[in-house]
């Protein structure tokens, strides 16, 4: 009953899958699963070739409380065959408002529990990771959910969570030389504001939004206590946006020199596997 029940708050989103992707050869493949308050993305992915085989996306659906979230997660799970396959390996990206950035020279695993308790509002019925930012001085301390941890660890054994912003912090950094810019990781209700200026993150955060008019809010208030020129800084906008949006045109209006992002170098699709090419960046935002 409960399972039928959860069932309601899903709601199916993309699903591409290449000609080539046999399930039987899953130890040959990876899986990596994307998980925010809005929806679960997963891609699977051959190990040697980098080639992209699977995707698909699932979303929340009129979620009241942490209850029904993780009872919709649990059946969200269960009932995709495809996330149960043997895969020779595994990796999760846990999207999550609750984190703080600690400089490495104070940083010790016995005070990340302080540093984060510090800097949020509470982080009862959560349990406490951190991950290194390897392009910055300091580690990325997070907290997950117990609940949500026990159904991932219950459905995906012996896999790591890791911090979905600690990866695309090592991803965007590890590319960024010289100059400056804004990116932004657009989401049906988040955004992740990053400013890199030669090859220096100067700042990163994460907001709720709920229209157009909370986003620009966000993101003008960014620019405007960094003191960034928005005729000439450089805004790049990943994620799951497009250039006829409402958000993207209140962007346009703002800031003149607006583009859009593009996946890593290194993955590898086929023309049956079309998206945007800066849609569902986080997925892969890690060292094949």
């Amino acid at each position: 009953m409960q399972l039928t029940e959860s069932r309601k708050h899903i709601q199916q989103g993309i699903k591409l899958t290449d000609k080539s992707f046999k399930q039987k050869l899953a130890a040959n493949f990876r899986l990596t699963v994307y998980l925010n308050n809005d929806q679960l993305i997963y891609t699977v992915t051959d190990i040697l070739s980098r080639k992209l085989l699977h995707l698909q996306s699932s979303s929340f659906f009129h979620i009241l409380n942490n209850k029904e979230y993780n009872n919709a997660l649990r059946a969200m799970i269960l009932n995709d065959e495809v996330l149960h396959l043997g895969y020779g390996k595994k990796q999760i990206f846990y999207l999550t408002d609750c984190f703080t950035l600690v400089p490495n020279k104070i940083f010790t695993e016995e005070n990340a529990v302080d540093f984060l308790a510090f800097n949020q509002f509470s982080i009862e019925g959560k349990n406490i990771y951190y991950n290194d930012l390897k392009f910055s001085d300091a580690k990325f301390v997070f907290g997950v959910e117990k609940e949500t941890e026990e159904v991932l660890s219950k459905s995906f054994s012996a896999v790591e969570i890791k911090s979905a912003s600690a990866q695309l912090l090592n991803t965007l950094l590890s590319k960024h030389a010289a100059g400056e810019t804004v990116y932004c990781y657009v989401q049906p209700s988040t955004l992740q504001l990053l400013y890199i200026k030669d090859a220096s993150m100067k700042f990163f955060n994460l907001f709720s939004y709920k229209t157009p008019e909370d986003f620009i809010y966000f993101l003008m208030n960014a620019f405007h206590l960094l003191g960034l020129d928005k005729e000439s800084v450089p805004l790049v906008f990943i994620g799951e946006l497009i250039q006829d949006s409402a958000i993207y045109k209140l962007a346009y209006k703002y800031v003149r020199n607006v583009r859009f992002g593009e996946l890593p170098k290194w993955v590898e699709r086929s023309t049956e596997m079309k998206f945007s090419p800066h849609f569902y960046f986080n997925l892969f935002s890690y060292e094949p």
